[in-house]
């Protein structure tokens, strides 16, 4: 049933999409086009990273609301969601077409708009690398509160299903669409049997911390690039950091503070549930969650949001 209003969603964002014609999503063939776009000091490209439920999407729409960048989130949800599956996995697959439809998608969005905004929190295992195939200007870590993260998680339905859960390691799940089944990851080598004795909770915590892990190590590595950091409960709603992160990326014809609050507007979504809060959590739940964090990713309390 889930993957029958899952089809919905995705179709009614497609028309969503279809309508935007600034945010279109192109074929490859289209893209081939702009190959012989010559990139100037006037074109800057822009990539952003996040473990998911961040306000990437609502960050993506703030560039994208100007008429000199375009703002992109998840734009090619398969090919990115099969990017984590191998990169993570560390599978001997030859990425080089994924950084090319990247690198195309780039030109394309320079050539007509001047400026590039990629985002999706699928890149998550290849930061390194994809930026130094790329070389962007600008690079976004977008990070929320890990409760709120994991609450959200929950309530989107990860790792719900014990079919899939119970598999041993790395898998293909047919009874998800590929989009899902690329994004579910589960830990691989010694691990994996502790893992699948955590609650749901459990689970996701590992995720979240696992992906936020391995964004700030490769941040960390990467020294010749302007890095931002981005906690949502920094910017979500607040007019006055929009205005300090317009000026800085010279952001064309300014959002006026109703313009800018309804970026916010939430597109079409899914009720896999009732959300499950902390406050409801059973001990060994927030025993787990306290233990991973601190073991994973103690880091989230030190990081600011920093662009100014």
């Amino acid at each position: 049933m889930n993957n029958f209003f899952y089809r919905i969603k995705v179709n009614l964002l497609n028309y969503i999409d279809r309508k935007n014609k600034k945010n279109k999503k192109p074929y490859y063939n289209e893209l081939t086009k702009f190959e012989n776009y010559s990139i100037s000091e006037e074109n800057h490209l822009a990539l952003g990273f996040g473990a998911g439920r961040t306000g990437q999407s609502w960050f993506s729409k703030i560039f994208n609301s100007h008429t000199n960048w375009i703002g992109s989130h998840e734009r090619f949800a398969d090919h990115e969601a099969f990017f984590r599956y191998a990169t993570f996995y560390k599978l001997p697959i030859d990425k080089g077409q994924f950084y090319e439809l990247y690198r195309l998608s780039a030109k394309r969005d320079m050539s007509l708009y001047q400026n590039s905004f990629i985002s999706s929190p699928y890149l998550s295992f290849g930061v390194k690398e994809l930026c130094e195939k790329l070389k962007p200007n600008y690079l976004f870590f977008n990070l929320r509160d890990p409760v709120k993260s994991i609450e959200s998680f929950h309530f989107k339905g990860w790792y719900d299903l014990k079919e899939y859960t119970n598999e041993k390691g790395p898998s293909f799940n047919s009874k998800m669409n590929l989009y899902r089944s690329f994004s579910r990851i589960v830990p691989d080598k010694d691990f994996y049997n502790e893992w699948t004795k955590l609650t749901r909770i459990g689970k996701i915590t590992w995720f979240w911390a696992t992906n936020n892990k391995s964004i700030k190590l490769d941040f960390d590595k990467l020294n010749n690039f302007k890095k931002y950091y981005i906690k949502l409960e920094d910017i979500d709603q607040n007019y006055d950091y929009y205005q300090i992160l317009s000026n800085k990326f010279n952001l064309q014809k300014k959002m006026n503070k109703s313009r800018f609050l309804a970026t916010k507007i939430k597109t079409p979504n899914i009720d896999f549930g009732n959300y499950y809060k902390f406050k409801d959590w059973s001990t060994k739940e927030k025993k787990e969650f306290e233990n991973i964090i601190t073991e994973i990713f103690p880091y989230y309390d030190g990081i600011k949001t920093s662009f100014i």
